[in-house]
């Protein structure tokens, strides 16, 4: 595989020994490659990152290489094992270049990349799209070496000491290492949404069941202390929502203006981090009004289950939270 050069970093392609580097401000997206057995170079810049979902400036660079320096890959040896890698390899992977021990963590739950078996035994990864827009499809061709079935792309794998798989891709400036269950999206993503999605409905039907009830004209019968518990246990599960509501749209207007993340507007998201805090101590409560409610014989079924389903979500927000460092006390991004 490629590796870095003080700086630069190689590629292999077309035959030549490359070195290059690029770059993105928030803005400008450039590129550079060196060519020095043809003594060439070539660089693209411009301002604006293009729609779709390949990489401009590395479609018009591989079509320069194809132009002026036709090349047909080697082909690939057969792979006894070929299957059974594949499906060691399959799942979520995080890469490396990410923020892991900052607040900004919690954006890698959405950046990880899935890579799936397809039926003919090749692996794709979805964020490595050809110009088409579908995912590429890689064939092993070596031991645990993968190359594009209509192109010169490669991803290696290795294990480390754990026997965890590693991907390393043509650039050499990050790999991707495989997600384990307790940081992988496809259990967090369900258990964050499921979760806020049960303390959305438990915030929303509470006035709703209030105006059945006063329709009707029938009374909630609750003790003072069940009314209070209930009471309590919906803040807890506003504040929640407020809390991950504000924490999106923080991040949202910070990526639109980089600005936001001074300190200048810290307080900002030190409220917001007040507010998830207070939400985190009340999952206690949202606990204990769980344990009562089946420890009370004249509860309804439903009720019991519903105070059930808040205090599982209240622990779900808890684990994410801590997970993904969202009321880390640090705001060095």
């Amino acid at each position: 595989m490629n590796a870095m050069a003080l700086g630069f970093y190689e590629e292999k392609r077309n035959g030549h020994r490359i070195i290059g580097h690029g770059g993105d401000t928030q803005y400008f997206h450039s590129d550079l490659h060196l060519i020095p057995d043809a003594n060439l170079g070539f660089f693209i810049s411009y301002n604006s990152a293009g729609k779709g979902e390949i990489g401009a400036r590395e479609a018009v660079w591989h079509k320069f290489l194809d132009r002026y320096f036709p090349y047909k890959a080697p082909a690939g040896s057969q792979v006894s094992t070929a299957a059974q890698d594949a499906q060691s390899l399959a799942g979520h992977y995080i890469v490396s270049r990410r923020s892991e021990t900052t607040i900004l963590k919690v954006l890698g739950v959405a950046d990880q990349s899935k890579l799936s078996v397809n039926d003919d035994g090749t692996i794709s990864v979805g964020d490595f799209k050809d110009l088409n827009g579908e995912p590429k499809k890689f064939r092993e061709i070596g031991s645990l070496m993968f190359r594009d079935v209509n192109g010169q792309d490669r991803i290696g794998f290795k294990r480390d000491s754990s026997g965890n798989p590693i991907a390393v891709i043509d650039y050499p400036f990050m790999v991707f290492q495989k997600a384990h269950w307790y940081e992988n999206s496809a259990f967090h993503l369900p258990l964050i949404i499921g979760s806020l999605v049960i303390l959305l409905l438990a915030v929303l039907l509470w006035p709703i069941a209030a105006l059945i009830r006063w329709h009707y004209g029938q009374k909630l019968n609750l003790a003072p202390e069940q009314r209070h518990l209930r009471l309590l246990v919906r803040i807890v599960s506003l504040l929640d929502l407020l809390f991950f509501a504000g924490f999106a749209i923080f991040f949202t207007l910070a990526f639109k203006d980089i600005g936001l993340l001074s300190p200048r507007y810290n307080i900002w998201l030190r409220l917001i981090q007040l507010i998830g805090g207070v939400g985190v101590l009340g999952t206690v409560v949202a606990i204990w009004n769980a344990f009562r409610s089946w420890r009370q014989s004249d509860r309804w079924l439903w009720s019991r289950i519903g105070d059930t389903l808040i205090g599982m979500a209240a622990i779900g927000v808890v684990w994410f939270v801590f997970t993904w460092n969202m009321l880390h006390w640090s705001l060095r991004y």
